[in-house]
């Protein structure tokens, strides 16, 4: 449209320039008054010319013209008196060269006005034509010549004459609009036929369901009934993705749009969304369905569906995902996507059959996830977190970090390569190729596939010869990988990051021997353990201050008098109505907790000669590791979050 528009500009001000320069209709320059002719020279004096009249010279008889009598003179000086007369063709600045310039308008801008609307119009046609042929598949490569050049054509034949105020004007007006309306009309015609009733446009419906909206825009409320029974409900827009074929996926979409669980499936997402659940748990049972939403880690009871309104929504998400609907039994993986409020989601989908029929998990990948790119973002305290730098920092070493499944093992293994310096130091990971993690600048990704019988120890040997500073293998599962990079730890002083699950800081280093590495190379090599685990925080909208009580400010181990007071959730009769920020949990959003272990030689004795819990938690307390329970309890004194939760955490 711009181009178009620059076009218009352009013809137009040439054909300004070129009539001004060359179309000008004739106008005899107005000439200046005749000036007196020059005095005789001093000493001569001639008579003048005398006058001719039709009547008679002044006192004589009056005679005819012919009888008047000749002078000579005059008669020799006529032709000089004539060249002196002749008129000049200057202006008023007394200048015989200058151009000549009419005074009458060379534009009609009134019939300029309706060209240009009638070119916006066009325009503006013609570049909706051009995307909705590609949305709707209608050959855009076919309707784009037709729309154009027709109507350029005539633009151009009629653009001259109309500026100068061509007496055809009308006429040419007319032909510009017969040439617009026979090449839209048509593709109007065309694609209303192609598409579905509810896409029509330029209908009586179009014209209401337009109309509303405009008049919203200025606070009228408008009943317009456009809306198919699809896009009803939630404002969700669900789309299919499960299949591998595109032409799949679409077919899937309309398929899932005929059925009344479509709307539910967009009010599950929605519910999902709003209340902050990163999954939903359905379980059906013979009579009903039992939903339950994971919000912040914990599991919270959502509204139960009956049974008929629950298979025909089980039923269009696995239409979505591109999975068997009348399957019930075996398991089934898929997804979906989803768009509510301008952000898009992933919706992964599994099924499995159960004893007491069918169970049914939906994931919300995306969104409101908070970005976490510092260790502050973890909830990590500067002490600590300036100690792990270091750690991070070092040149040798084995570090391990660890958490709880799904508990931010990946992101703070995210967030502590991303914190550390990756500039002087080369940085290698090792992925396998349908599992890889988010990329990190300067960290080269080296992967491997396990479809072709390849694994991480397959490609470590060619990364040994390229000298990498830093190796990161997220899964110490392959142990013939692990000999190899604590050999490199060994001997080569290099540092290799991994991870692995674990409750505690002491239960990671036995968690490493039992996936079958080398026991002495292991406890030669470690260095440290950092392990996490998350902790909801009070919603500071409505939670509740108390006095503790003397014998439970004992019992956490903080002084009398350090704390004035502690928080908890409200209570049920302490709520008027919902908190609006929590949606009437009391949490939002969670923290970490953190355990570093630095690994010394007590330590290593320890997983060399009798490896066992006790003795490594001993041992750890002994090297003036914080457990899990003080970090918490320093969170409870500040009031981001409750002895109940903290409790709830650690009895995890």
């Amino acid at each position: 449209m711009p181009r178009l528009l620059l076009l218009f500009f352009f013809i137009c001000g040439f054909t300004v320039i070129l009539l001004t320069a060359a179309f000008s209709p004739a106008q005899e320059p107005t000439p200046p008054p005749a000036e007196p002719p020059a005095a005789a020279e001093a000493g001569s004096e001639q008579p003048a010319a005398p006058v001719v009249e039709a009547d008679a010279a002044p006192g004589g008889p009056e005679q005819p013209a012919s009888e008047q009598p000749a002078d000579p003179a005059g008669e020799a000086a006529a032709p000089a008196d004539a060249a002196v007369a002749a008129p000049k063709a200057i202006d008023k600045w007394n200048d015989a060269h200058s151009i000549w310039r009419s005074r009458a308008p060379y534009i009609s801008w009134p019939k300029l006005l309706l060209i240009f609307l009638l070119f916006i119009v066009w325009v503006k046609s013609a570049d909706w034509v051009n995307r909705d042929s590609q949305i709707f598949d209608m050959g855009y490569g076919k309707w784009n010549p037709i729309l154009f050049f027709p109507f350029f054509v005539l633009l151009l034949i009629f653009t001259f004459p109309v500026i100068v105020g061509f007496n055809f004007f009308i006429v040419s007006s007319i032909l510009l609009a017969v040439c617009y309306l026979a090449t839209f009309v048509p593709y109007v015609l065309i694609r209303n036929k192609a598409v579905q009733l509810h896409q029509k446009v330029f209908t009586p419906d179009w014209f209401r369901y337009e109309f509303s909206l405009l008049a919203s825009k200025v606070g009228v409320k408008v009943e317009g009934e456009r809306k198919a029974d699809y896009e009803k409900g939630a404002p969700v827009d669900l789309k299919a993705i499960g299949a591998p074929e595109e032409r799949d996926n679409q077919a899937n979409l309309i398929t899932a749009r005929q059925s009344p669980g479509y709307l539910l499936v967009k009010e599950l997402v929605a519910e999902m969304v709003d209340r902050r659940s990163d999954r939903a748990l359905l379980d059906y049972t013979q009579q009903a369905v039992v939903s339950k939403q994971h919000i912040d880690g914990v599991w919270h009871n959502g509204e139960a569906r009956d049974r008929e309104s629950g298979d025909v929504m089980l039923a269009v998400m696995k239409t979505l995902a591109n999975m068997n609907a009348s399957e019930r039994r075996k398991k089934q993986e898929g997804k979906f996507s989803a768009k509510y409020k301008d952000v898009n989601y992933i919706c992964p989908i599994t099924s499995q059959g159960v004893p007491t029929g069918e169970r049914v998990i939906v994931k919300l990948l995306g969104g409101y996830q908070k970005a976490f790119r510092t260790y502050e973002d973890l909830g990590m305290r500067a002490k600590l977190s300036e100690q792990w730098s270091a750690i991070m920092g070092q040149d040798q070493g084995l570090l391990i970090m660890a958490a709880m499944p799904e508990a931010g093992l990946t992101t703070l293994m995210d967030v502590s390569l991303g914190e550390t310096d990756r500039l002087l130091r080369d940085f290698v990971s090792i992925e396998e190729e349908n599992h890889r993690e988010r990329e990190l600048e300067n960290i080269e990704v080296t992967t491997y596939s396990t479809a072709a019988g390849q694994t991480a120890s397959t490609v470590i040997p060619s990364l040994i010869r390229k000298y990498p500073n830093v190796y990161v293998l997220r899964d110490f599962s392959d142990p013939e990988a692990a000999k190899l990079l604590m050999g490199e730890v060994r001997d080569e002083e290099r540092l290799v990051v991994t991870g692995t699950h674990a409750k505690e800081a002491p239960a990671a280093l036995l968690r490493m021997l039992q996936l079958k590495v080398p026991q002495r190379d292991f406890a030669a090599t470690v260095s440290a353990v950092l392990c996490t685990r998350l902790i909801r925080k009070l919603c500071d909208s409505c939670k509740v201050a108390y006095t503790p009580a003397p014998e439970l400010l004992k019992k956490l181990g903080i002084p009398a008098g350090k704390i004035e007071a502690l928080y908890r959730v409200p209570k049920a009769e302490e709520i008027e109505k919902p908190c609006q920020e929590c949606g009437g949990i009391g949490f939002k959003g969670r923290t970490g907790l953190f355990e570093l272990l630095v690994v010394d030689d007590k330590i290593r004795e320890i997983l060399v000669k009798q490896p066992q819990l006790d003795l490594l938690r001993k041992a750890a307390r002994a090297t003036g590791m914080r457990s899990f329970q003080e970090e918490g309890l320093l969170l409870v004194a500040k009031g981001v979050t409750s002895i109940a939760e903290l409790q709830r955490v650690l009895k995890e």
